[in-house]
């Protein structure tokens, strides 16, 4: 397999994975770990700092192969995250309410 098909069969792999909510949820699990928007220095640790860094750089991989199997994906698994956020809230609302 050459270096195009193979790109294709990440691509077309990545895109099934994609496709289900339960796929979604786990990448955007991984994309949190990363910690993508914090950037990586620890100051007088070059070790934490290396960690972080290289933390973020496979967050960052992760993302590009995202948007380029499925651009709007992204968009997508962050709006369903902040659905569930806002779910839960909603819950915590409603039982500390009960408790009023």
């Amino acid at each position: 397999m050459n270096e195009k098909q193979l790109k294709k069969r990440n691509a077309c792999d990545l895109q099934a994975v994609l496709k289900t909510v339960q796929g979604r949820r786990v990448l955007w699990r991984i994309l949190q770990a990363s910690a993508l928007c914090q950037h990586g220095f620890v100051p007088g640790d070059a070790c934490a700092t290396a960690f972080h860094c290289g933390q973020r750089s496979l967050g960052l991989f992760l993302l590009a192969e995202i948007e380029e199997a499925a651009p709007s994906a992204y968009a997508q698994m962050r709006g369903e995250y902040l659905s569930e956020v806002k779910a839960e809230q909603q819950q915590v609302n409603r039982q500390s309410e009960e408790l009023i």
